[in-house]
């Protein structure tokens, strides 16, 4: 077995996830030290609100609306201080959902479904995605209604900043936060992804692929439908654009193209549990904890995209010509 593959895998996730992270890190130090930080809870107060997380929480969750990275930074500071527990920072997870596939939606579903898909397939894309996000947030709500206890919205006065407050002292501190987190969270991090990329290559996506043609030929799928899968290993992006060039020359048709991503979907999201959801939830909050926030994050993530491609399959199976 050789070591090599593992070891360039690790390199290059390593250089995509990291200065995502130090820059998060920086976000959020910059963010909770500033004035303002009451003022980030407000765009989502309610919906923190109906789950029964904190004002701390309400703030991760704006902020999963820009940088996935600095919302887990953020929760990650606010757990270590035993501000929150560790079921309010799953719920918290769970409901960011909302936040993140909106955030998903607009800078990566509409461009890339929409021009590779075409109107109708792309939009019916967008749509099930978005779905599928809400089935993960509402499952969230759920929790924090049954497990939390409800928080009163606290009022915002309107106070005018101090002039003592230093900029340059928040951003410095920012910087010193940024390095001494990641610095700690790097070191989980690394060996880590080294660890879930062995695993990947030698004990799930090889067994997967072997099986595909047995599991995609009594639907009606041709062989040339591999390419999806095999490509959804690497990128989402790059299934979007093998399954619309499928539909194009006629080879599938629209529900079957839907069909098909949402299987290379499955996939890609549980390769991504073992690349990056596990390493970055175990650097972040720490092993047991981290592990647990994967597992029911990433359980419910797969269940929304089963639950798609049982509804999806009924369809095609009854008439296959959309």
């Amino acid at each position: 077995m050789s070591l090599l593959p593992a070891i360039h895998a690790t390199i290059e996730i390593s250089k995509v996830m990291i200065p995502p992270i130090v820059i998060g890190f920086f976000i959020a130090s910059v963010i909770r030290s500033s004035p303002y930080f009451r003022y980030l809870s407000l765009p989502t107060a309610r919906l923190a609100s109906i789950a029964n997380l904190s004002q701390e929480c309400s703030a991760a969750l704006t902020l999963f609306l820009v940088n996935n990275w600095a919302a887990l930074a953020a929760l990650s500071e606010v757990h270590k201080r035993k501000s929150i527990t560790d079921n309010e920072l799953i719920v918290a997870v769970l409901v960011g959902f909302i936040p993140r596939g909106c955030h998903g939606t607009i800078f990566f579903s509409v461009p890339v479904a929409l021009c590779v898909l075409g109107i109708r397939a792309g939009g019916l894309y967008v749509v099930l995605d978005f779905l599928a996000n809400f089935f993960i947030a509402a499952a969230g709500v759920l929790a924090g209604r049954l497990m939390l206890k409800p928080i009163t919205l606290a009022m915002i006065e309107d106070e005018n900043v101090s002039t003592s407050e230093r900029w340059t002292e928040i951003i410095k501190q920012g910087i010193l936060d940024s390095i001494s987190s990641s610095k700690k969270i790097i070191k989980i991090l690394v060996p880590t992804i080294f660890l879930a990329q062995l695993a990947i290559d030698y004990v799930l996506v090889l067994p997967i692929v072997e099986r595909y043609n047995a599991l995609i030929e009594p639907v009606g799928f041709s062989s040339s439908s591999l390419i999806v899968l095999l490509v959804s290993v690497v990128s989402q992006s790059a299934a979007i654009v093998a399954c619309g060039t499928l539909q194009k020359d006629g080879s599938i048709s629209i529900v079957g193209c839907l069909l098909l991503l949402f299987m290379a979907r499955f996939l890609h999201m549980g390769i991504g549990c073992m690349r990056i959801g596990i390493p970055a939830n175990v650097s972040y909050f720490g092993g047991r904890v981290g592990l647990r926030v994967t597992a029911v994050e990433y359980l419910l993530v797969e269940l929304a995209n089963v639950t798609m491609i049982i509804i999806l399959l009924n369809i095609f199976l009854n008439d296959g010509r959309y």
